[in-house]
């Protein structure tokens, strides 16, 4: 159904089938005829090409995977929006683009990279904050530019002036000592710390400056061991996204080993990670360890999933439903759950008594009423009796197991009624 959607003349409708929270990912074949597409939209279509390229990269929540695919996509007219954007690409992709048969392309992408190489001057920067202003701070800037934003004092600037790679070093070294928390806590993401500056971030008075450098790669594991962190204050933890790029094999299996959390969550996106480190990662003291992994591994075991959609309320957290090794059998021992997403899982189990599944017809959350009106294992009399239900009518028309009979009875009323 998803994919006639995609197809649909009229763009509105395809653009609302782009994508949204909870639903499956576009396949990798998918997502090329629909580029294909977006660049022979008819001339009268309400958005450019750009425009629904955009709408597309949000809708798959900014998933890199999309550049990647539009970089090695035969139509040029699409491997534009990946040369126009190298910094969304891996190396391999940034070549062959360099090497790209249609000079536009070539063009495009060289233009890209020198403009994201040019050193940013103070007449760069603009007078507010907006989005050209946070993008000039995250390019390569002059020891004018720098010197301008530190003695404005705006720690919002200094939150991306503090791990700018161009950043002086004599600048970073006052910044450690900076008031804020915020900005301190970037400086610890730097690649080029000395020793010296990664023992004093480990010492740092907040734990949120602590935390950042403790996955540090200047530091030993054992050094790691010593810091006293708190994994709550990570930005956006208790919300485990996807869109951290997927580490080496090799790195994956060494973080897997290490004593912090933080790292072992980025060794569980690995989604070829040994049968071995899935069982050890499976039973993780760290929720964000095995939420990630259950959603990353293709071998991800079924308790683990289920655990996981008992245990994790964060974004995303219908999508281990989605899986396929998510288990069905004895979900309706949840019946009387306290939490109603949970409950909801009764309409999964194949063997869920129909009395079970007619009782949940009234329970107090409407979202498990829907829910049970749809699951086949609701007697045909109570599905029958919902469609005249205002709250579980649609659902009940849904439900696979209504008789045949009563769909041609529901589409003839729906074909001769006044419009």
């Amino acid at each position: 159904m998803r994919s006639r959607l995609l197809a649909d003349p009229d763009w509105r409708v395809t653009v609302r089938a782009f994508g949204s929270p909870g639903q499956r990912p576009l396949s990798d074949d998918l997502l090329n005829s629909l580029l294909t597409r977006i660049e022979e939209g008819a001339p009268e279509a309400a958005f450019t090409g750009a425009e629904l390229f955009s709408e597309l990269w949000m809708a798959m929540r900014y998933d890199q995977r999309l550049y990647r695919l539009a970089a090695a996509h035969p139509d040029p007219r699409v491997r534009r929006h990946a040369a126009a954007a190298p910094q969304m690409l891996e190396e391999s992709s940034r070549e062959a683009l360099m090497t790209d048969p249609v000079p536009e392309i070539r063009a495009t992408v060289t233009a890209a990279l020198a403009e994201d190489l040019r050193v940013m001057r103070p007449a760069d920067l603009p007078d507010h904050h907006c989005h050209g202003f946070w993008a000039v701070l995250q390019r390569p800037l002059s020891r004018a530019l720098v010197d301008q934003v530190v003695a404005g004092g705006d720690e919002a600037a200094l939150y991306l002036v503090a791990p700018n790679p161009s950043t002086p070093p004599d600048v970073v070294q006052a910044l450690l000592r900076h008031p804020a928390t915020e900005v301190r806590r970037r400086l610890a993401g730097r690649t080029d710390l000395s020793r010296e500056q990664l023992r004093e971030l480990a010492a740092d008075p907040a734990v949120e400056v602590r935390t950042a450098v403790s996955v540090h790669p200047g530091l030993t594991e054992q050094q790691r061991a010593g810091i006293d962190i708190d994994v709550s204050t990570v930005p956006g933890n208790g919300h485990y996204h996807s869109r951290e790029r997927r580490p080496s094999l090799a790195d994956a299996l060494r973080w897997a080993r290490s004593v912090n959390p933080l790292l072992r969550r980025r060794a569980a996106r690995h989604p070829e990670l040994p049968a071995e480190w899935v069982t050890v990662l499976a039973d993780d003291l760290d929720l964000g360890v095995r939420v990630l992994l259950a959603r990353h591994h293709p071998d991800a075991p079924p308790a683990l999933l289920l655990r996981c959609y008992l245990e994790y309320h964060g974004h995303g957290r219908d999508q281990f439903t989605e899986l396929p090794q998510f288990p069905t059998a004895g979900l309706a021992a949840f019946a009387d759950h306290t939490d109603p997403v949970v409950r909801r899982l009764v309409a999964r189990d194949p063997h869920a008594a129909p009395e079970l599944v007619e009782r949940l017809c009234t329970d107090p959350d409407i979202t498990v009423r829907q829910t049970m009106a749809a699951c086949p294992r609701l007697p045909e009399t109570r599905i029958i009796a919902l469609l005249d239900d205002p709250d579980l009518a649609e659902h009940a028309a849904a439900n696979p197991a209504l008789p045949l009979d009563r769909v041609h009875h529901i589409l003839q009323d729906a074909s001769t009624s006044p419009t």
